[in-house]
């Protein structure tokens, strides 16, 4: 038999031993578990985790017979997990509390002089935590050493192409955090297309699992999720297009354009087209004036929900209601145009789709691209509207009969992006309004109605830096 040399055995070994530690745990257990939980069953899925937990010294439980797997976990009980597990990645000790402190105070202390706790929790220690506050908490607690990406292609892609974690966007507080997780094989979502439900609690039954996989490579999860060509946005609804924060003022003032945006986003993401405000004080009839133009200007960004025009309605307690309507046609109307507009907008993009005119190796860019281009071959501009009254402002009219005036095409290409998750809004001046989209992390100007305005679809108008667009648009 032929001799391999020593440097090729000595390289094999040490392949094979890098191999076996990636997949060895790297703490140890420190004693055994007596089965001395009685509400946990040795039947139970959540069995092994509890008794890990036990005999790395991570629980006790809530007193030494009882661990609560169904129990919510609160956000205290969470920075004790975390505390624990990086006392024990570097090989320290949480101190003990302090005479007259809070049981978990000295955990939190010893998290945040790592710089491994946000002081956002404070307050909140006594709440059931959140899976999103859970991912806050516990992604920060170990080193990032401890881990391998295994599913970082799996999420970046499945995540990116709307396929997948899809209750999870940017508004999600620890968004960046629940994605680690998903990369690192902690978290795996709860059904098949990896929802993470970031809103709600989670059980101490739930915590144990994820520890586990914190502290055992060979537990960890590996995603097999596939990326399909295109994704059908087959029941996409209007509010799921609207992606809105957590909490928005319920006064806002009326020269903070961000605070009336977040409350315009929350009532297009509730479907609804009324907003409910409460202020301090009745509002003066300037006052209310100007907040009614605040928020018309606001709604009208987001054209492709087909508002453009808002009336207020001011009370002497400080209450204020605000409708939103358009000037082309009664709600009634409205509500079936728009219901009519979102199902043609579908049919058009998963049609784009399934004929290879859009592929998954394109960038944002190339798609908003592609859209421009498709939309000024199948839309023309309505030369004989000079009315507000008229359809052809909105984006029923583009998608529908093919004819619009400058916010019926912004409205049907913005629902069109949004259809892919790209975030656009609508900017305008005195008598007209285009796109301006973040593509790939760059911010574009992108005006379809000028770029249709000739035999030929003029590309100049698609992908305008702002200074291009200040040279073409006065706002």
């Amino acid at each position: 038999m032929k001799k391999r040399p020593l440097l090729f055995l000595c390289a094999m070994i040490l392949l094979l031993s890098t191999a076996a530690r990636a997949e060895a745990a790297p703490f140890a257990r420190t004693r055994s578990y007596d089965e001395r939980f009685s509400d946990v069953s040795a039947r139970a899925w959540y069995h092994d985790p509890v008794a890990a937990l036990y005999e790395y010294g991570l629980t006790e439980g809530v007193s030494r017979t009882v661990y609560a797997p169904d129990e919510s976990v609160t956000v205290a009980e969470l920075t004790a997990f975390a505390a624990r597990l990086r006392a024990l990645d570097m090989g320290e000790r949480v101190p003990a509390p302090a005479a007259g402190e809070a049981w978990y105070q000295s955990g939190v202390d010893y998290l945040k002089s790592a710089g491994a706790l946000s002081d956002a929790f404070d307050g909140h220690y006594a709440d059931a935590a959140t899976r999103a506050q859970a991912a806050g908490i516990l992604a920060p607690a170990l080193r990032a050493e401890c881990y391998d990406e295994r599913n970082a292609e799996a999420v970046t892609v499945g995540y990116a192409a709307r396929q997948y974690i899809t209750d999870v966007d940017d508004y999600t507080p620890y968004q960046g955090d629940i994605l680690l997780l998903y990369k690192w094989g902690i978290a795996g979502g709860v059904d098949a297309s990896g929802s993470f439900r970031p809103n709600d609690t989670l059980r101490r039954s739930e915590v144990a699992a994820l520890l586990v996989r914190m502290l055992e490579p060979s537990a960890r999860l590996t995603l097999s999720w596939q990326v399909l060509p295109y994704r059908s946005v087959e029941g996409a609804t209007w509010g799921s297009l609207a992606a809105a924060p957590a909490e928005v003022s319920a006064a806002p003032a009326i020269d903070d354009a961000g605070a009336v945006d977040a409350v315009l986003r929350r009532m297009l993401r509730d479907e609804a087209n009324t907003v409910t405000l409460q202020y301090d004080r009745a509002l003066s009839a300037d006052e209310a004036t100007k907040l009614t133009r605040a928020f018309t200007v606001g709604v009208k960004r987001y054209c492709e929900q087909m508002y453009n025009s808002a009336a207020c309605r001011s009370y002497p307690s400080g209450k204020v209601e605000l409708t939103f309507s358009s000037t082309a046609c009664d709600d009634a109307q409205l509500r079936k145009y728009r219901a009519t507009t979102l199902s043609r907008a579908i049919l058009v993009h998963d049609a784009l789709w399934e004929s290879g005119y859009l592929t998954r190796d394109m960038s944002q860019y190339e798609l908003a691209r592609a859209y421009f281009v498709w939309l000024c071959n199948n839309c023309a501009y309505d030369e004989g509207t000079v009315s507000g009254s008229s359809l052809s402002h909105l984006a029923y009219s583009a998608l529908v009969d093919g004819v619009a005036v400058c916010d019926g095409y912004t409205g049907a290409y913005n629902l069109l992006l949004r259809l892919e998750g790209i975030e656009c809004t609508a900017l305008m001046n005195s008598d007209h309004i285009w796109t301006v989209a973040t593509l790939d992390g760059t911010s574009y100007h992108i005006d379809t109605t000028w770029g249709d305005q000739g035999a030929r679809v003029d590309m100049s108008f698609f992908g305008m830096s702002e200074a291009q667009s200040r040279a073409r648009h006065a706002w």
